[in-house]
């Protein structure tokens, strides 16, 4: 029997190319939705396996109750294995998306009209108060290490006095995700079991 799922693990070695291990992962066995195959799915809707951080930040978001339709989303990073596959996620369920990135001239022009703000680029306290809509929901999944430790990208003792829902770093997205994880092993163990790899 072949494993149903794999994981991998980074950083790789600086010699290796991460896109051609990710591309080497079948699909049915992509537990974390990096291959680029599974990212691409995300724009035909099908998200069963898309990437597992990605997917933790909409679950968080519809966990706010908030009405998807409609809903102002800005999303800050662009990456492809959060930024891009959120955007993607939360325009298939109606929310109009806005994704700022470092050429964005103001972010903060941007994040103050939006209802949701997501934000994952990897800079210490990135967003402060004066750039969050009072009320919004704000979803940090930014981890930086810093000499005053483990800090997000939002300044969150600030922001929680603004926002109406914030998610906390560490404890927040993470926990989350790993949740998403342990869904998508289960759900490519049914897929892999319905193709017949598996009995």
């Amino acid at each position: 029997m072949t494993p149903a799922g794999v994981i991998l693990q980074r950083p790789v070695p600086d010699h290796i190319n991460l896109r051609s291990l990710q591309s080497a992962i079948h699909p049915l066995k992509d537990v974390e939705g990096m291959n680029p195959a599974s990212i691409g799915n995300i724009i035909y809707n099908d998200v069963a396996l898309a990437p597992c951080t990605a997917a933790a930040a909409v679950e968080l978001i519809r966990e706010t109750g908030l009405n998807m339709e409609g809903l102002e989303v800005v999303m800050v990073g662009h990456s492809e294995i959060v930024g891009k596959p959120v955007a993607m996620m939360l325009m298939a369920e109606g929310a109009t998306v806005t994704v700022c990135h470092h050429m964005t001239r103001s972010v903060a022009m941007h994040s103050r009209r939006a209802d949701v703000v997501v934000v994952a680029v990897g800079k210490a306290h990135l967003l402060g108060p004066d750039m969050i809509k009072p009320g919004a929901v704000v979803i940090d999944i930014g981890i930086n290490q810093t000499p005053d430790g483990i800090l997000g990208d939002v300044d969150t003792e600030a922001v929680k006095e603004v926002a109406g829902w914030i998610t906390p770093v560490p404890g927040g997205v993470g926990p989350v995700t790993v949740a998403i994880l342990m869904r998508n092993a289960t759900i490519a163990h049914q897929r892999q079991i319905a193709s017949g790899w598996l009995t």
